[in-house]
């Protein structure tokens, strides 16, 4: 059976793979959107690191705080991708840990699940995103993204 370490893996380098790709296309791509104005192909990729270090945060039992980013800055995506490079060894590191109940705040109070199903939702998580981001450069006629190349399937491979 596939471990939540193996797909925690695949999501970090997945996310780093997709991520600059997108950079190699130009910085005229980050305002591409498939449907809603508000979520551009820059704004999902912010997400996906802003919702990483929570979920980090949550399984690292540690006080909700927010990670920011200067949305203007040409460097971004290279702060996006280190950001993301220590935001996904900490969620590989929980994936060792024994699966026990965490308690964590949210906006709408006190909540808990275990580790797997917190690391589950995080790696799932950024697999829509990394759905969404494609579409918005697809919608736009840039298709040099293929998903398939980023599939659990292209990680094991990659890794010999």
């Amino acid at each position: 059976m596939i471990s939540v370490e193996l797909l925690a893996k695949h999501m970090a380098w997945a996310n780093q793979e997709i991520f600059k790709e997108v950079k190699k296309l130009g910085p005229e791509v980050l305002d591409y959107y498939v449907v809603d104005k508000e979520w551009t192909v820059k704004t999902i990729m912010v997400h996906i690191v802003a919702a990483s270090y929570l979920y980090s945060q949550r399984l690292q039992e540690k006080p909700f705080s927010k990670i920011e980013f200067d949305m203007d800055s040409p460097d971004l995506i290279d702060d996006l991708l280190s950001a993301l490079e220590n935001i996904d060894k900490d969620l590989i590191e929980q994936a060792y840990k024994e699966d026990k109940e965490i308690e964590y705040e949210t906006s709408k109070g006190m909540r808990s699940d275990t580790i797997s199903f917190i690391l589950s939702m995080m790696i799932f998580h950024a697999t829509e995103h990394r759905a969404q981001i494609v579409a918005a450069l697809d919608k736009n006629n840039e298709r040099s993204i293929n998903l398939d190349e980023y599939s659990i399937f292209g990680y094991v491979r990659q890794q010999g």
